[in-house]
């Protein structure tokens, strides 16, 4: 446990552990300028195919590329609600949320919207959770600006996906999930 020594500020020394100084203090500024925020993504697989979505030329750090559903949740929200809302503003199906099955993170950096020159930087983590539906017809009208959503297909779950214009942060999963898929290990909730 880090428990800074009160006299010297510097982090006290565990058996074989050496734990840094405290952080210095940030301004209240400098903290509103980086945030955490939770997300969750959905895997909704149908007839051995992953839906995913690939995001327009005007969305931002990631234009043109691919992702599944999902989003930030809002706050006061409850856990699968906030996925069940993500799903159905990106794509406009119903699904059922299944066991969260890979947790991952990514980084962001935007322009300041107060026109104070500092950008916002934000650490994105995730849980993708596995989902399931039986929705055939896709209806991307109730995306918000901050989707960005050009295209909703269903995508072949084999190596050929790793082709895709994949965002970063989900080649990991996009592996891991080919993997996981192919040997049967991820347990997937009935479908609605």
């Amino acid at each position: 446990m880090n428990v800074p020594d009160s006299k010297s500020g510097v982090g006290a020394t565990l058996p074989g552990v050496r734990i840094p100084p405290c952080p210095p203090v940030y301004s209240k500024k400098a903290c509103d300028m980086k945030q955490i925020f939770f997300a969750q993504k959905a895997l909704i697989v149908k007839d051995n195919k992953l839906l995913m979505v690939r995001k327009s030329k005007h969305e931002r750090p990631n234009p043109l590329r691919w992702d599944v559903p999902g989003g930030r949740m809002d706050y006061g929200e409850e856990i699968d609600d906030s996925l069940v809302r993500e799903i159905y503003e990106e794509v406009g199906i119903k699904a059922n949320i299944g066991k969260p099955y890979y947790l991952g993170q990514w980084f962001v950096t935007r322009p300041s919207k107060d026109g104070s020159g500092e950008p916002l930087e934000m650490q994105i983590v995730a849980v993708y959770r596995a989902c399931s539906t039986a929705a055939t017809q896709f209806d991307n009208s109730k995306n918000t600006d901050s989707d960005e959503i050009e295209l909703i297909e269903w995508v072949p779950i084999n190596e050929d996906m790793l082709k895709l214009n994949l965002m970063k942060a989900m080649v990991p999963t996009i592996k891991e999930f080919i993997k996981d898929f192919q040997a049967g290990k991820i347990e997937f909730p009935a479908t609605i």
